[in-house]
């Protein structure tokens, strides 16, 4: 059985991480299940292991869960962070622009070029799509788009001046301006996206009820865990909400509402 826990999975929280899924584990366990991986799985590709037959436990992005993983895996909760742009278990993500280059608003980038993380992701796609569409912004407004593979790329895009701007998870951006605030002096806030539900943590979708709600119990054993403060400081989480899949289905509304205002697509 694996574990993973990749999402927010960089080199400067590489240990939290491991320490954040040894308190979960130990949760987990209080609550009697069986077959707990005692470490996590790291994958080169992180959608590798959410249609893994082996899978135990994950964290995906809403957006992929949605459109390609609805079947395959099931809503345990959300993890809350402390990030500016979080309300809860919910999230946003900031518009970034390179400091200095005197872009003041979003209709300023129009033709600029866009550093995004991936065609199925929230934060970096979606809810910017959805910030464009409310404004009434059309098909075509960038003037080219890259795909950097990873928000923390994203950002070195837009520093370096390969790309003009980007969505970043607001998860994302505050754990880089505390682990590596030397990757966002170059650049600055231009904007926030609407707000969703955050990246949540999920099981296999034949998991039963009865077993859902004792891995509930168990991350909120792992969240009161005193041994695990210091692993949940670097990952910035302070608290566990237990939506479900139903909760999930705002992410369909989001794209939903940009395809009737008539922005279908953010390339």
């Amino acid at each position: 059985m694996i574990a993973t826990l990749d999402m927010y999975d960089f080199p400067e929280t590489r240990e939290a991480t491991n320490s954040w899924w040894e308190a979960l584990a130990r949760g987990l366990a209080a609550e009697g299940l069986s077959g707990i991986p005692p470490h996590r799985t790291r994958s080169p590709e992180e959608s590798a292991p959410w249609s893994a037959p082996n899978l135990f436990f994950t964290q995906i992005c809403g957006y992929p869960l949605r459109k390609r993983y609805r079947d395959a895996l099931r809503v345990v909760g959300t993890p809350c962070y402390r990030a500016e742009g979080c309300d809860g278990p919910r999230y946003s993500s900031v518009v970034i622009v390179q400091r200095g280059a005197g872009i003041t608003s979003i209709e300023a980038l129009e033709g600029a070029r866009l550093a995004y993380n991936g065609a199925l992701s929230q934060s970096g796609m979606s809810a910017f799509r959805a910030l464009l569409a409310d404004r009434g912004i059309e098909p075509g407004f960038f003037g080219d788009a890259v795909c950097s593979r990873g928000h923390r790329a994203s950002v070195s895009m837009v520093t370096s001046g390969e790309a003009d701007t980007a969505a970043i998870d607001c998860v994302t951006w505050a754990l880089l301006q505390k682990h590596a605030p030397q990757e966002c002096d170059s650049v600055e806030v231009l904007a926030r996206t609407p707000n969703a539900p955050g990246l949540p943590y999920a099981v296999p979708a034949s998991i039963d009820d009865q077993t859902l709600a004792a891995y509930r119990r168990g991350i909120e054993r792992a969240i009161a865990d005193p041994s695990g403060q210091s692993a949940r400081d670097a990952l910035l989480i302070d608290g566990f909400s237990p939506l479900n899949d139903a909760d999930y289905e705002e992410i369909d509304a989001m794209e939903t509402r940009a395809r009737e205002r008539g922005l279908p697509s953010l390339f």
